[in-house]
């Protein structure tokens, strides 16, 4: 979506309706949502952070554990499942590189960005 305006309205959607919310939907969403990151408008900021958040605590432990678990013998996860994790990781990584300078910015971005450092601590 080129618009930055309307890709921070469908998000506000998908955050309030937890069903949507899969590891597919993760792994699409998260690019974008570190692309949002990226912008200067508060409101879009506030949105992206606030799924970023919610994606964290509902996928960032099984991400971050399936990629720094050691490698065992035979095939425990599925070679597409684990290309999931694997951009998923790339992307949450990217996000978390952000989050220093945006902390800077007060209010409640710099609320939501502790909580997200919290959340990341929690999951890795």
């Amino acid at each position: 979506m080129a618009d930055n305006a309307v890709t921070a309205d469908v998000l506000v959607i998908i955050t309030e309706r937890n069903e949507i919310l899969t590891l597919d939907t993760c792994t699409s969403l998260l690019p974008i949502l570190t692309g949002l990151i990226e912008i200067d408008m508060d409101q879009h900021l506030s949105v992206s952070l606030d799924l970023l958040l919610k994606l964290v605590r509902m996928y960032g432990s099984p991400i971050y554990s399936t990629l720094s678990a050691p490698a065992s013998v035979g095939v425990d996860i599925q070679a597409k499942q684990m290309l999931r994790y694997s951009r998923c990781f790339v992307e949450l990584e990217k996000a978390k590189a952000c989050l220093p300078s945006l902390s800077r910015r007060g209010g409640l971005v710099a609320k939501t960005v502790l909580e997200l450092n919290l959340a990341f601590q929690e999951v890795s």
